[in-house]
């Protein structure tokens, strides 16, 4: 064997093993990006619940978020601002998982959960109220246009 034969060889062991770490690294990235998926999807699911709780378990949460809910005019002044602050919670949540849908962190599928629980959250008249008076203003404006695009279509 000569050193041409050699080395055209060696080229071909270089050129294979080339190819199998860019497999690897394929293989690597993609469970990096479900792993990454799935955090993003427990992280969502677990602010979702823990915010239900809260009003599961206060039972003067939840009355104020009712009332609030059905006429936001109803609410006494301190009782309007814990209202607020809990639609400013609610919304932060919504927002983080339409930035997530929007980077492709959240397929479809499952924003569609966080996506029926925010149609579910505007369709309420107070909180419309409140959103078209005091929350459009502090969000990002692809947010505020998704949710008003919501809000339309429910009207």
């Amino acid at each position: 064997m000569n050193w041409d034969a050699v080395g055209a060889i060696a080229e071909i062991l270089g050129a294979l093993g080339v190819i199998a770490s860019l497999i690897y690294l394929a293989t690597q990235l993609r469970s990096n990006a479900v792993a990454s998926s799935v955090e993003a999807k427990l992280a969502t699911t677990r602010f979702l619940t823990d915010f239900n709780r809260d009003l599961i378990n206060d039972p003067e949460l939840f009355d104020l978020w009712d009332r609030g809910g059905r006429d936001l005019d109803s609410l006494e002044r301190p009782e309007f601002v814990r209202f607020s602050n809990l639609n400013l919670n609610a919304f932060w949540f919504f927002s983080a998982g339409h930035f997530q849908k929007r980077v492709g962190k959240l397929d479809s599928d499952e924003f569609y959960e966080m996506e029926s629980m925010m149609k579910f959250w505007v369709s309420r008249p107070g909180v419309g109220s409140w959103w078209a008076k005091y929350g459009r203003d502090r969000y990002n404006p692809e947010f505020v246009k998704y949710v008003d695009s919501i809000r339309e279509k429910d009207a």
